[in-house]
């Protein structure tokens, strides 16, 4: 993964979550970025993530609908 940190992957991730970002700020960013993660890449930290149960998004959506 830390070698897929490239400006150009920085730039789509910022156009998806509608942050405005200059080529050279993508550049800046993906070298700042790129060695942490692959010391955490070799360091093979184990995350667990937790996620919603459906039934919890089904009560959501019906809430919503209120």
């Amino acid at each position: 993964m830390p070698d897929d940190i490239s400006p150009d992957r920085v730039t789509a991730v910022a156009a998806a979550a509608r942050v405005p970002l200059a080529p050279s700020d993508a550049a800046r960013i993906a070298r700042a970025v790129a060695p942490v993660a692959a010391r955490f890449a070799a360091a093979k930290v184990d995350l667990p993530l937790e996620t919603e149960p459906a039934s919890f998004v089904a009560v959501q959506w019906r809430e919503i609908g209120r």
